[in-house]
């Protein structure tokens, strides 16, 4: 059978194909340009951002978490963390994100610690490689956190609510001391903080879902050190 007559046809319909989708950038581009001066710019920069046309950067994970269990270990002692429900939502959305990015093959859920304080009433006195080996995990990630501010009045509030922590990563199966701390290279750990814009927050009918939806934005910020992801430039 002859195919040359389709095959151009192909060719033809392929190169019409690009040189419209580069028009169309460019069209889009020349608009861009003459409209910033007009104060147009951010909404064009929506749309092409909408349609694909922004670049992505890859943003590299700053640390590859061991595979095995792992222990997310919140270690409140100042108590800036009130309520306490909070702590026990980061635990849970940190859980949640590690299984969705596959990054670990379990975590050691906040009943399981409360088994374990339960059994061991001096488990908090303990070494993090400690607790770590009793839950049987491999690794343990060490949250402190360093402010946890929420406005009560959910109708009126104005200010921004505020979660702060120092992260470190630990290998609760290291046979020597040196061994134990893995990351980061700082020993005060690695600063992550978080915060929930006002508007958002009076979209909650609950001061419950204030604390959950404040302890999510952390445990986004805390997973995505651990994970490549990509951001619009």
């Amino acid at each position: 059978m002859n195919t040359n007559g389709r095959s151009i046809s192909v060719i033809r319909h392929s190169l019409s194909s690009r040189l419209a989708v580069g028009s169309l950038v460019a069209a889009l581009l020349s608009t861009l340009a003459l409209s910033g001066a007009a104060g147009c710019g951010p909404h064009l920069a929506t749309w092409m951002y909408t349609l694909g046309l922004v670049p992505k950067q890859e943003v590299k994970a700053e640390y590859r978490l061991p595979q095995g269990p792992l222990l997310i270990l919140v270690d409140d002692f100042a108590e800036w963390v009130q309520p306490p429900f909070a702590r026990y939502a980061l635990v849970d959305e940190l859980a949640r994100q590690f299984k969705d990015h596959k990054l670990v093959a379990q975590v050691t859920t906040n009943e399981q610690l409360a088994r374990m304080r339960q059994a061991d009433s001096e488990l908090d006195q303990r070494t993090i490689r400690q607790v770590g080996q009793r839950a049987d995990a491999d690794t343990v990630l060490w949250i402190n956190p360093q402010e946890y501010e929420v406005d009560d009045d959910l109708e009126t509030v104005s200010t921004p609510a505020r979660f702060a922590v120092k992260v470190k990563v630990f290998n609760a199966r290291a046979e020597r001391t040196e061994d134990v701390r893995l990351w980061p290279a700082q020993r005060d750990g690695r600063l992550v903080e978080a915060s929930v814009k006002p508007h958002d927050i009076r979209t909650c009918k609950t001061k419950t879902e204030v604390h959950q939806k404040v302890a999510a934005a952390l445990a986004d910020q805390i997973a995505r050190l651990f994970y490549d992801y990509e951001v619009q430039q």
